[in-house]
């Protein structure tokens, strides 16, 4: 692998957490790996810090950039990757808010909201809405209903992006499994999957 090799992580990556040593050594750690690390953001992110990131060009769209390692995606937007074009949603919506302190151990920015689903359906409409695949970090109602949950606000958003968009594949995080949803979706935990600019199924 070289620097040009993406690895794609769905969400929740935690190398943005606290600003702390903890935070430096991953970052750091990453840095001397020979691939690139690109992360969709999920529901356990310290979005105020990573909304401080600056903004540079990555593949040709604007990311949060953390060192020449690591960045993080912007919702919404789509990437080239691998010849491929990737439609972003960032975020999930938590279970386990009660149990956590907002602003330190969760965040409001976590949620889809309807700003979120209307930017990604102005980005796909400049796609004449076909792109090559969607990362996210919550699946829709779909893989709820599959994995017999309660559909959250953030999955009935983000609906509105998928029933829209004409993708090939769409991968999210957020679940703790690897489980293929159905002939368009699969969800990634331990899973690597590898997207080479020849692919053809997943």
């Amino acid at each position: 692998m070289t620097k040009e090799d993406i690895v794609v992580i769905m969400g929740d990556a935690g190398f943005v957490w606290d600003g702390s040593a903890i935070d430096k050594y991953w970052q750091d750690f990453l840095d001397k790996k020979p691939w690139t690390t690109f992360c969709v953001l999920g529901n356990h992110e310290a979005y105020h810090l990573i909304e401080k990131l600056p903004i540079v060009d990555f593949h040709g769209t604007p990311a949060r950039k953390v060192n020449d390692s690591i960045y993080y995606a912007i919702s919404g937007e789509v990437y080239n990757l691998c010849d491929k074009k990737c439609l972003v949603v960032n975020g999930a919506d938590s279970h386990d808010k009660d149990f956590r302190k907002e602003g330190i151990s969760w965040w409001e920015q976590e949620r889809i909201t309807q700003d979120d689903a209307n930017k990604a359906l102005i980005t796909l409409a400049q796609h004449n809405d076909k792109v090559d695949f969607v990362f996210t970090h919550t699946g829709g109602t779909e893989v709820c209903k599959m994995l017999g949950f309660s559909p959250t606000s953030s999955d009935l958003m983000l609906d509105l992006v998928l029933n829209t968009a004409d993708y090939d594949y769409a991968y999210c995080g957020h679940y703790h499994c690897d489980k293929i949803v159905n002939t368009k979706q699969r969800i990634v935990y331990d899973d690597i999957i590898m997207i080479a600019a020849d692919y053809e199924d997943a």
